[in-house]
């Protein structure tokens, strides 16, 4: 009998089934969001867990405004969640004393906010009557006058309150355009037919300016300071208001201009 032919396709084994089948997309992709969906859930847990919520508060670059203050007004938010905390609300809340000017706020993890204070500067007193103001930059009054807590000395301003921001911005063009001068400044007042009447330790008179020119016309009154006085000339007051004169008011009881 003949032996079987090996090549014969009769006799050939057929390759083996694959005997692992890879899962349907479908079921991979549900897997996938199972997973997904678990790892969310536990993260939620984690950052949202008392581990987060917001115990310490720091509170720097104060001096006018006391920590208790600042303290207060971040109460509020004493056990809020830090990671999900929205810090737009907090630094409104702050903003609203009266000497912060701007305030930074920082996250720090796991439990604790930090507050950075920039105070409005004060540059000059309002005086209202019988009460005083701390004024800031634009004639803004910041909080009342406290003499035990700042000793510092401050041009006094008077007269109406819009003209607090005239009063201020000529205030700053003395002190950057007469540094020999403003030293010697004292009081600076609105008047009530325009300009402003400035005393000061040299002259101690009221001396009648307009803003804009104010810084020129008082180096020319600096300058023939030496000449009015070796006449003797004494006067009520010293008006600047008009061109290319000084005008003595009440010298000799008729004035007289240079």
């Amino acid at each position: 009998m003949a032996a079987p032919d090996r090549g014969s396709p009769f006799l050939r084994r057929e390759p083996a089934a694959s005997r692992h089948r890879s899962r349907p997309p479908a079921l991979r992709l549900l897997f996938g969001f199972a997973l997904a969906l678990s790892c969310a859930v536990g993260i939620g847990r984690f950052v949202g867990g008392q581990r987060f919520e917001v115990r310490r508060f720091e509170v720097s670059g104060n001096s006018r405004a006391r920590t208790e203050e600042i303290l207060g007004l971040l109460a509020k938010w004493s056990g809020r969640n830090l990671v999900m905390l929205d810090l737009a609300p907090v630094a409104r809340s702050i903003a609203t004393h009266p000497w912060v000017d701007t305030v930074t706020l920082t996250k720090r993890f796991p439990d604790g906010l930090t507050a950075r204070i920039l105070e409005r500067r004060p540059l000059a007193l309002y005086r209202e009557q019988d009460r005083f103001w701390f004024v800031g930059a634009a004639g803004r009054l910041i909080a009342p006058y406290d003499s035990r807590r700042d000793l510092t000395r401050y041009v006094i301003l008077t007269g109406e309150r819009r003209a607090l921001p005239d009063s201020v911005a000529l205030l700053e063009d003395l002190r950057a355009s007469s540094p020999e001068y403003f030293p010697a400044l004292s009081e600076i007042a609105s008047l009530p037919d325009g300009g402003f009447g400035m005393m000061d330790a040299i002259f101690r008179r009221s001396i009648r300016v307009l803003r804009a020119d104010a810084p020129q016309k008082i180096r020319a009154l600096l300058e023939a300071r030496g000449f009015i006085e070796g006449r003797g000339w004494e006067a009520r007051a010293i008006d600047l208001r008009f061109a290319d004169r000084i005008i003595l008011v009440g010298a000799y009881g008729a004035g007289n201009r240079l």
